[in-house]
């Protein structure tokens, strides 16, 4: 389409002034540079600067319809990824005859600080809202495996939703057509994944009995009572118990007598001619 003078001429003007506003907040903030521009082409003017980080500011004149200074006023908004889940708004307005120089230093002062810090809750939004789409996917693909007929188009990933038919349905051929299907299923419904895919629900008609009651047994989550036969199995032997070891006293006889009879007496000291023998010593 070709574009009128002057919005080529617009366009011009707004792509100069986002050059020179780019490079302002790189000098105004060194250890943050990086800023770009992108030329845009509308009836009213703007431009988008970028940075490596996310973040990016969209430039434009928001009243151009008005008469005097007021339509000549710039808007300055933070964009944020679609997946932010929160609702702030970072703008605002400055006069258009600023000098560049000046608008860097009015989007430094009162519209980066705030826009950084959401800048970064929305990528972490989007970065989460990403990681959810592949789980999706992958759960898709689990569930097609065990059910070719399953179908999931386009949008599955997103909405999270799929589609199978009774015997073989009619599928789009890629060519603005319909053809039969290669795959069958036993009963018609709809599946519907959790956000992290993780979990889903499942509506299906025309289930064949068996197939339900299979499906809702494994869906049984009550503890059920053992069933089987008990298979006996052989022990390793046990080992013998060891039996108390008798304690043996220097110096101490045995009368002889029995158990709890007798009388503990002094053994005699080894004199000349006398000789201790095994009866000096007292077992206990």
């Amino acid at each position: 389409m070709e574009i009128a003078p002057r919005w080529e001429a617009l366009a011009d003007e707004f792509a100069a002034l986002g050059k020179e506003v780019a490079a302002a907040l790189d000098a105004l903030d060194p250890e943050r540079r990086g800023w770009t521009h992108r030329r845009e082409n509308n009836a009213y003017g703007s431009v988008t600067l970028a940075h490596p980080a996310g973040w990016q500011l969209h430039i434009w004149r928001e009243k151009a319809h008005c008469k005097g200074a007021a339509g000549q006023r710039l808007t300055i908004q933070g964009i944020v990824p679609r997946e932010y889940r929160g609702r702030a708004e970072h703008r605002i307005t400055v006069a258009g005859d600023r000098p560049p120089r000046d608008i860097a230093r009015d989007i430094a002062r009162r519209l980066l600080p705030g826009y950084r810090d959401t800048a970064a809750e929305a990528i972490g939004h989007r970065d989460q809202e990403q990681a959810a789409t592949r789980a999706r996917v992958a759960a898709f693909a689990r569930l097609r495996e065990v059910l070719p007929a399953l179908s999931t188009g386009a949008s599955s990933a997103e909405s999270g939703y799929g589609l199978f038919y009774q015997g073989r349905a009619r599928v789009s051929d890629g060519r603005g057509g319909t053809r039969e299907s290669e795959h069958s299923a036993l009963a018609s419904g709809t599946v519907r994944l959790s956000l992290d895919g993780s979990t889903g629900s499942l509506k299906a008609d025309g289930v064949p009995l068996e197939l339900l009651v299979e499906f809702l047994a494994r869906l049984n989550a009550d503890r059920q009572a053992l069933s089987g036969r008990v298979m006996p199995r052989e022990l390793d032997s046990a080992p013998r118990e060891l039996g108390r070891a008798p304690h043996v006293v220097p110096g101490e006889v045995v009368t002889g007598e029995p158990a709890g009879g007798g009388e503990l007496r002094q053994a005699p000291s080894a004199v000349r001619g006398e000789s201790i023998t095994l009866a000096n010593m007292i077992e206990i």
